[in-house]
């Protein structure tokens, strides 16, 4: 009998040993899994999935925040009260509240699916294909909860765009031209500490006119130079950035109900053509559609945030008062008129005149029988919209059509009638989308009905 004991107790603390042993086994496993990833760990996960911690150039890996905080201060030449860039503060005597959550770390409780849109304002000049991203957005759809989360992220935060590191192009703005769109859209997704980017919507400086213009803006120039102006308002990029998000904020909630239906796919798929994106009208009119089940519309439905994360009092400004958007302009102005050269957003004349010379130069080659140099001529200023940045709507009405009909016949002077069948279908989208624009009250200015009859 006790020789049976004394079996069952040794055999009860060799079961004993195993099991502690596999759990040792399963915490060093799972402990190896996040201190030292494997390459192969590392090359399957980076592009789709956030990280706490990055692979340095020595082959280390360090935490990635503190990692991309030693690079600003190495940046900033190692002075700790300028890892942020801010700018003399002009505004004093325009009113706004203040935002003390944006920049601040916080957890939402919610498991539901998110739909992740990056949307980019590019910083291309005129006639030139070069993409900065100047303007990074993402707009986090929580689609089961009927919300969503604006992350602004500024344009210099730090990002491996492979410049020298004795350079400050390693930035965000640089990696998009530097790296194309894909690794761009992964260094969005890790900043903004979400899973993948499953959609983009990119446009310049003509498009972003055509869209506030569309969202009901009365003067779509003054309120894109306010949107750009990071050496005005205090805060340099960061209340920019802030500005910009507070702005899609204010817009999303004015225009969101105006839209539905057929009508709503018409007016998607002419807002749309404004951009480069690979979203749908079907797609983005299902987002739409089961917002408003969610009865989405109020103010605390959608959540503003600034990342990399940075505790700042943001100034709050409303930029549904027309009259505060008047007022900052003016400071722009008066900041521009001391500082020459400091206007971002080019005037009606500059861009008459390249478009002009444009025209006329595909005019040359249109008659001598040089489709492509037709093409080549006009197809920069077609995808940016260029014709955008003429206030006047006469003249912008004839440099549309005129740029228009060019690249119509090149095209089917080279046998290619689905390009010319595109351009001719794009511009269409375009006049629907202002001819059925439920965003202006009324009409200031002569429509574009009366102009294509």
């Amino acid at each position: 009998m006790k020789r049976k004991s004394k079996n069952i107790l040794k055999h009860l603390s060799i079961i004993a040993g195993l099991f502690f042993l596999a759990i040792a086994g399963i915490l060093v496993f799972v402990f190896n899994i996040f201190s030292e990833p494997s390459d192969e760990f590392a090359k399957k996960n980076s592009a789709t999935t956030f990280s706490p911690f990055i692979r340095t150039g020595t082959n280390t890996i360090v935490n990635r925040k503190q990692h991309e905080l030693d690079n600003a201060k190495k940046a900033a030449g190692n002075k700790e009260f300028s890892i942020i860039r801010t700018s003399t503060d002009f505004n004093k005597d325009i009113p706004f509240t203040v935002d003390k959550k944006a920049g601040v770390v916080y957890k939402k409780q919610y498991n539901g699916r998110r739909i992740n849109i990056c949307v980019t304002g590019v910083d291309s000049r005129i006639g030139s294909n070069f993409k900065h991203a100047d303007a990074n957005h993402v707009l986090s759809i929580l689609i089961d909860k009927g919300e969503i989360e604006i992350t602004s992220i500024p344009r210099d935060t730090y990002a491996d765009a492979g410049m020298p590191d004795t350079t400050t192009q390693n930035i965000i703005a640089v990696l998009r031209p530097a790296k194309g769109r894909k690794a761009y859209l992964n260094r969005i997704a890790q900043i903004a500490e979400l899973d993948t980017i499953h959609y983009y919507m990119e446009f310049g400086f003509s498009q972003a006119m055509g869209i506030i213009e569309w969202l009901g803006y009365d003067n779509s120039k003054q309120t894109l130079q306010v949107l750009r102006s990071r050496k005005v308002f205090g805060g340099g990029d960061w209340q920019r950035t802030y500005n910009q998000g507070k702005f899609m904020k204010q817009a999303m909630l004015k225009s969101f109900n105006n839209y539905g239906g057929m009508f709503g796919d018409l007016v998607l798929m002419g807002g749309l053509s404004l951009t480069e994106t690979n979203l749908t009208s079907g797609t983005l009119n299902a987002i739409l559609k089961k917002l408003k089940e969610s009865d989405f519309g109020q103010s605390e439905d959608v959540t503003l945030r600034v990342r990399p994360e940075f505790p700042y009092d943001y100034k709050n400004f409303d930029f549904n008062d027309k009259d505060i958007i008047a007022h900052m302009s003016a400071k722009v102005d008066q900041y521009s008129g001391t500082n020459p050269g400091s206007s971002q957003v080019s005037t009606d004349s500059l861009v008459i005149n390249e478009l002009r010379n444009a025209v006329r130069k595909a005019i040359r080659s249109d008659s001598s029988g040089q489709a492509t140099l037709t093409i080549n001529t006009l197809k920069t200023y077609f995808q940016q919209k260029a014709w955008l940045q003429i206030t006047d709507k006469n003249t912008r009405h004839h440099y549309r059509e005129t740029i228009k009909n060019l690249l119509v016949s090149a095209y089917k002077k080279k046998k290619e009638p689905a390009n010319a069948e595109k351009v001719q279908q794009l511009i269409e989208q375009e006049s629907n989308l202002f001819l059925n624009n439920k965003n202006k009250s009324k009409p200031e200015f002569e429509s574009d009905l009366e102009l294509i009859q």
